[in-house]
C-alpha cells in the first residue's frame, strides 16, 4: 500500500494475491489481513478485502482472498483461491482461480445485469535476478470471462514489473500495465519506492501517469500486528484512504 500499484516485481507479502500470486512462495509466515478504504471518499463505493496465506515446507503457498464493492443497491464481490510454487533456480509460478459476481438491486429478473457471475483465471511468475533485483509478469483474466449474457469479456492486462533493493532497507520499484485489448491504448507507467527504517517501521511513496495521481503510505509493526495505511490523491475527484491491519501467525518454513 502508498507505491501507486507498482508491485508486481516485489509481491513478497500477503498482497502477492493480487498483484503476482507467485510471490506467495516468498512468504514464511501465515498471514491474515483485512483492508477497508471508500472509492474517492464516497460511502455507496465502500471496498472491502479479507485475505489469507499459508506457505508450506514443500507444497508451495496458499492463498484465500473475499472482497466485496459497492452498496446495497449495486455490489460485486469476488472471491479468489491462489497458490505459488518455487519452480527453482529462485523462479516462481503462481496463480488465481477467482469467482467474481454482480447483483444488481431491483433489476428484472429477466435483465441480463440483475445478477451475474463468472471464473477468472490469472497467472504470474517471479524471477530473482539476483539478490537485489527481481522481475515479474502477471496475466489478468486470462481465459476473458464474461459475466452472465455480456458480449464483453471482463478487462483483461498484462503486467510487467521490476524491483531493486538496495542498502538492505530500500526497494524502488517499476510497472507498466498493458491492457489485453483490441483497441490500442497506452500502457499504465506505475513507480514505488518504500523505505524500511527498523524493524516496525516503513515509509512509502508512488505515482501513476494513468490518472496522473501520487501516493503515499506508512506500516508499522507491533510483534505478530502490522497496521498500514495508503493515501492517493486524484486530479479530479476526491482523495482516497486506505487501511488495513494484518496478523502475523509464525514461521512455517521451519
Amino acid at each position: 500500500m502508498g507505491m501507486a500499484g507498482a508491485f508486481t516485481g516485489v509481491a513478497d507479502d500477503i498482497n502477492a494475491i493480487y498483484w503476482n500470486p507467485a510471490g506467495l512462495e516468498l512468504l514464511n509466515e501465515v498471514e491474515v489481513m483485512a483492508m477497508n478504504t471508500r472509492l474517492f471518499g464516497l460511502k455507496d463505493l465502500a471496498y472491502y478485502l479479507f485475505s489469507g496465506a499459508v506457505p508450506t515446507k514443500k507444497l508451495g503457498a496458499l492463498g484465500l482472498s473475499y472482497s466485496q464493492f459497492g452498496c446495497a443497491e449495486y455490489r460485486e464481490n469476488q472471491t479468489i483461491l491462489s497458490y505459488g510454487q518455487s519452480l527453482g533456480a529462485g523462479i516462481y509460478f503462481g496463480f488465481n482461480m477467482k469467482f467474481m459476481s454482480l447483483k444488481i438491486k431491483g433489476a428484472s429478473t429477466n435483465s441480463d445485469y440483475g445478477k451475474a457471475s463468472a471464473l477468472g483465471v490469472d497467472v504470474g511468475t517471479l524471477a530473482d535476478i539476483s539478490s537485489k533485483f527481481r522481475l515479474g509478469v502477471m496475466a489478468i483474466n486470462l481465459n476473458a470471462p464474461r459475466l452472465g449474457n455480456c458480449p464483453d469479456s471482463s478487462a483483461q492486462m498484462i503486467m510487467v514489473g521490476a524491483s531493486f533493493r538496495f542498502l538492505s532497507s530500500y526497494t524502488a520499484s517499476l510497472d507498466l500495465h498493458l491492457p489485453m485489448s483490441l483497441v490500442t491504448t497506452e500502457p499504465e507507467i506505475r513507480a514505488g519506492f518504500e523505505a524500511i527504517l527498523n524493524r516496525n517501521f516503513s515509509l512509502r511513496v508512488g505515482i501513476e501517469d494513468e490518472p496522473a495521481r501520487f501516493t503515499a503510505g506508512l506500516g508499522f509493526r507491533w510483534k505478530i500486528f502490522g497496521f498500514d495505511y495508503a493515501f492517493l490523491t486524484h486530479p479530479f475527484l476526491n482523495s482516497q484512504h486506505l487501511f488495513s491491519l494484518t496478523t502475523h501467525l509464525g514461521n512455517c518454513r521451519r
